[in-house]
């Protein structure tokens, strides 16, 4: 059998401090919960800082700290150059940043010292600094001394969990575990190797190494008979991780409770390490895989291909009804895992079943998991800036406020999308040009996508759009969808993909509007649309796979598309467009690009092939003439060449006119010209 990690909760640290009572110090601070409002805070990188999200996975408290640790009772450990402190749920300091604790992760040779701060429990944080006396700090701030260890050399104090605490105190033949009350007296004396925390009236005790068994809050010995465990963990709902010999389960009170873990097929396998339960769930290898209070895999985040674990060998817990992982971003791979080893006395808040809060990887991120497994924070997911406040979906009295939509989908993908706005920060949907050959802003065709947010696809959670294409010239009033190859009804494509799914993960079909629908418009111009459509969608490889898909849209706003216009041909040029029958010269001419910087404006008309691209004078408007004794220049396909033209400028957009004048020319045959047309160009200034 692979050797079990060891549970967080059986070690203390080894780091010798003489502790004694200060003056004027608190009384019993830690006899009562402190504030749990910050309970839906979950911790999440930006870059190089982290911060605090809502379950929504917006921020909460901007990314202002090099690391920090969750919430507890409504404050959490934080970070900065200074070393760790405390804040409470605004971001304001309880203990201003500057302790670092003794024990200390080394990832790929580069040190991190822990946090001093253990998480705040009923209304304190037992506060262990490399440089000064454990202490218990208050919600408020205070410090606190228990009076019992006043003239004892402390090692390290556990959290207050039921009224008690564990504390690690020097003795002439090494070292011993009790536990104090609220009062820091003790109530059972440091008599034994190692112990943990109070829960269900039990705390796993050790009498040697390798001899644990559960007491009670007496001291004397409540299960089994014996201290006969090799691994005790801490009860949580009635269960509690062991290991007995070769066999490694859970226990309730009186005896085995689970065994084995029961697989999604019905069938079983023996567990070779298992952390405690938080929020109905347990870690458990092989996997790791989560299993509920019943013994059956409840969550496997890497079934499916749908995330890769950058660590598998961690066991981390459910927080606040959310699991944090560390997984591979992107394509799923996470890259080389970076040696990762511990420095110092030895501490309960390191090893592999904890998280470890850093993401060391070449590809990786941190996500938030619930308890059936589906993502609902993603550390790389598009989010609000800090401080920007939500933009409203629905008016006062209900209705779709301008700029939003809803949307509802059942067949062969269930999901019922609430009112978003189209316009908000990280919603990708747009009405637009679509810009095809000949399209313009004033009369089409357009496109209008509608992200989708979430549904479900197979018991999986997927993403995508639903892109209604528009023939030219619609307006308001009630219009008959068609399938994808008409050009003159409108049509519909349903894009899906299942989340964090692995490249050769399942994926849902593309479906688009063969089984027909119904689009109303209430609005059709060139600032928004509004309107309903209700689609019967046909998948392309199945066509008795199919979706129904109902959603309103209320005042979508339009983006304005650039335009490129061919004008007019002469000598070469016309041959050139003549002599490509399937690939239009105007082609070469799009997309359409100005850039102005502050030595002057860069036109491009065309990414690649004969493309044109004119330069002019930084703040240039108006008529212009090109060529090489004139302040502008324009080139054809690379090669400098003649030329003039008009330029406005409005709204930050460009506007105008351009003849380009070929004499001799590498891929024209001869003399020529070219006059092109462009309008709604965005101007982009590179500072």
């Amino acid at each position: 059998m692979t050797p079990v990690a060891r549970f967080p909760v059986l070690f203390a640290c080894a780091c010798a401090v003489l502790v004694s009572t200060g003056p004027g110090a608190a009384a019993q601070p830690c006899s009562s919960p402190g504030d749990a409002d910050a309970a839906g805070l979950y911790p999440l990188p930006e870059g190089d800082e982290w911060g605090f999200v809502g379950r929504d996975g917006e921020w909460r408290l901007a990314p202002a700290w090099r690391r920090v640790r969750p919430f507890s009772e409504g404050a959490a450990a934080v970070e900065t150059a200074a070393g760790w402190g405390l804040i409470d749920r605004n971001g304001d300091y309880i203990v201003e940043p500057g302790a670092q604790d003794a024990d200390r992760v080394v990832i790929a040779g580069q040190d991190y010292a822990l946090s001093p701060y253990k998480p705040m429990s009923q209304g304190c944080s037992a506060a262990t600094p490399a440089d000064g006396m454990p202490h218990y700090v208050s919600a408020a701030g205070g410090t606190w001394t228990p009076p019992a260890l006043a003239d004892a050399e402390v090692l390290d104090l556990g959290s207050f969990s039921e009224g008690l605490a564990w504390v690690r105190v020097a003795t002439d033949d090494g070292s011993k575990v009790g536990w104090i009350d609220t009062s820091g007296d003790w109530a059972i004396a440091p008599e034994f190797h190692a112990g943990g925390d109070f829960s269900d009236g039990r705390a796993a005790a050790a009498i040697n190494e390798g001899f644990w068994g559960y007491i009670d809050t007496s001291g004397e010995l409540a299960f089994p008979r014996k201290f006969v465990l090799q691994e005790a963990g801490p009860y949580a709902g009635g269960l509690a991780p062991v290991r007995r010999k070769s066999t490694v389960g859970y226990i309730d009170t009186s005896d085995w409770a689970i065994e084995k873990m029961t697989l999604a097929d019905g069938g079983t396998r023996e567990i070779e390490a298992a952390a405690p339960f938080s929020n109905g769930r347990a870690a458990v290898q092989p996997g790791p895989v989560w299993i509920d209070t019943e013994g059956r895999v409840a969550v496997d985040p890497q079934a499916g291909s749908r995330l890769t674990i950058c660590n598998e060998a961690r066991l981390p817990s459910y927080h606040r009804g959310l699991l944090p992982l560390v997984v591979g971003d992107g394509t799923n791979i996470c890259g080389n895992t970076p040696d990762i080893s511990y420095e110092g006395p030895g501490d309960p808040r390191i090893g592999p079943e904890t998280m470890l809060w850093h993401l060391p990887w070449a590809r990786d991120k941190l996500v938030w998991l619930d308890t059936d497994g589906a993502t609902v924070i993603d550390s790389t997911a598009c989010r609000r800036a800090p401080g920007v406040a939500a933009l409203p979906t629905t008016t006062d009295s209900g209705d779709l406020a301008p700029g939003a939509y809803r949307m509802a989908l059942s067949g062969a993908v269930e999901g019922d999308v609430a009112p978003r706005r189209s316009d908000a920060p990280c919603n990708l949907s747009d009405f637009e040009m679509d810009g095809t050959e000949g399209a313009t802003n004033a009369g089409g065709p357009w496109s209008l996508s509608l992200s989708l947010g979430a549904a479900k696809w197979q018991g999986k959670t997927v993403g995508g759009s639903l892109s209604l294409g528009l023939p030219a010239g619609i307006g308001p009033g009630q219009h008959a969808l068609g399938p994808t190859s008409a050009d003159d009804k409108p049509s519909a494509y349903l894009w899906l993909g299942v989340r964090d799914a692995g490249p050769n993960a399942p994926q849902p079909a593309t479906y688009t509007s063969e089984g027909g629908g119904s689009l109303t418009l209430t609005r059709r111009d060139q600032m928004a649309i509004s309107g309903e459509v209700d689609i019967t969608f046909v998948s392309r490889d199945d066509p008795a796979d199919t979706i129904t898909l109902s959603a309103a849209f209320n005042a979508i706003p339009y983006e304005v598309g650039p335009e490129v216009a061919l004008v007019e041909t002469t000598g070469a040029v016309t041959a050139l467009d003549e002599s490509m029958p399937d690939d239009p010269l105007i082609n070469f001419f799009t997309p359409a690009k100005a850039v102005e910087t502050a030595d002057g404006l860069v036109l491009s008309l065309g990414e690649f092939g004969p493309k044109l691209e004119l330069r002019l004078p930084a703040g240039a408007r108006g008529a212009f003439t090109a060529g090489p004794d004139a302040p502008a220049s324009i080139s054809f396909a690379g090669v400098a060449v003649r030329g003039q033209g008009h330029l406005e400028y409005q709204d930050g957009r460009l506007s105008g006119n351009v003849t380009a004048h070929l004499d001799a020319h590498d891929q024209v045959d001869g003399a020529g010209s070219v006059t092109l047309r462009f309008a709604e160009v965005p101007l982009e200034r590179d500072e």
